[in-house]
């Protein structure tokens, strides 16, 4: 799998010590594609199940957040999920722990293979 750094929200991000987060910003441009992209997440060490949330907006302060989907992920599971249609040109994603996080990391990213792991 090949991970594109314009399309990744999170790289390894430390969740020791948090419940909650937003991610960096990825600018996509208006429209959906054809092709849909695939949002792929892992947290690897997690104390903690997940919930993540793909939110979009039409501009890059995210005055007004559309939230695209939200879906549960285990602390040793992944998550592989089409990006829904709706795009408004800029995505970011949103986790929450279960409970306050004491260890693990999360990858986010937007990949074009759903065939990963």
């Amino acid at each position: 799998m090949v991970y594109d750094g314009e399309n990744t929200f999170y790289w390894k991000k430390a969740l020791s010590g948090t419940t909650t987060g937003t991610s960096d910003i990825v600018k996509t441009g208006t429209g959906d594609a054809g092709n849909p992209l695939v949002l792929y997440a892992k947290a690897p060490g997690a104390t903690a199940n997940l919930t993540i949330e793909l939110q979009t907006a039409t501009d890059e302060a995210f005055t007004k957040t559309v939230v695209l989907g939200t879906y549960s992920m285990a602390k040793d599971d992944s998550l592989k999920a089409k990006v829904p249609y709706g795009d408004l040109g800029y995505l970011r994603v949103k986790y929450t722990g279960a409970s306050a996080l004491t260890g693990g990391s999360l990858t986010a990213a937007l990949v074009f293979d759903a065939d990963i792991d």
